[in-house]
């Protein structure tokens, strides 16, 4: 489980991100970072996160406006993993059973691996939550780097958008604008099916049609 893991989600955001001279910011990785399956906030660390800080101890995707993704620092000074994780538990589903790693900043929307919805090789689902008022959790991703690919997609796409391209605002919203893209995970889209996520979701009509076009978009 600790073999090394090929990130090409990773590098392809990092590359778009490049490309288009987007603002970013990464940080050198730690001496020591959490080990695949290593207990981090009472559960099994994901193999996945687990290569991504063996590359990174930190991660800053864009800024202002186009702000979008904050991957939590996890180095020799700080583990933001399980601070945001342990700092939530008292919540309800779905902050029970998922570990944040990831948000978009200074607003309440977190990315997070399920832990017990690993598959046989351990690698652990992605959901959005949205943690306001009318919390909602969107699965997005079967694993992590595809989480990051599919991301990176998104923001190929933002770039090129009117109102991004006439004044940088952002109309198109990740991942409730984008049903088709989350919908290439095949992985993914069998686990909604089979309804894995179920007991952590609580969406209104809204979303539930969100469902209905991921599973749609697949066939």
């Amino acid at each position: 489980m600790n073999a090394e893991i090929p990130l090409p989600g990773l590098d392809r955001l990092i590359e778009v991100y490049r490309k288009h001279g987007l603002p970013m910011k990464i940080w050198p990785p730690g001496r020591t970072p959490p080990l695949a399956g290593e207990l981090v906030a009472g559960h099994p660390f994901d193999p996945v996160l687990a290569a991504i800080y063996k590359r990174l101890g930190r991660a800053d995707f864009g800024e202002k406006l186009l702000r979008e993704l904050d991957l939590d620092q996890v180095d020799d000074q700080l583990n933001g993993v399980v601070l945001r994780t342990e700092g939530l538990r008292d919540e309800e589903e779905p902050f029970r059973s998922s570990v944040i790693f990831g948000s978009v900043p200074e607003l309440a929307y977190y990315y997070a691996v399920v832990p017990r919805l690993a598959d046989e090789q351990g690698r652990q689902p992605v959901v959005y939550i949205n943690a306001y008022m009318d919390r909602y959790v969107l699965p997005i991703a079967s694993d992590v780097d595809r989480f990051l690919d599919t991301f990176s997609r998104y923001i190929e796409i933002l770039v090129k958008s009117d109102d991004y391209l006439l004044d940088g605002v952002r109309e198109i919203e990740f991942p409730e604008s984008t049903p088709e893209l989350i919908a290439r995970d095949r992985r993914l889209v069998e686990m909604i099916v089979t309804g894995r996520f179920d007991s952590i979701m609580n969406l209104g009509d809204e979303y539930q049609d969100w469902l209905a076009r991921v599973k749609s978009a697949c066939k």
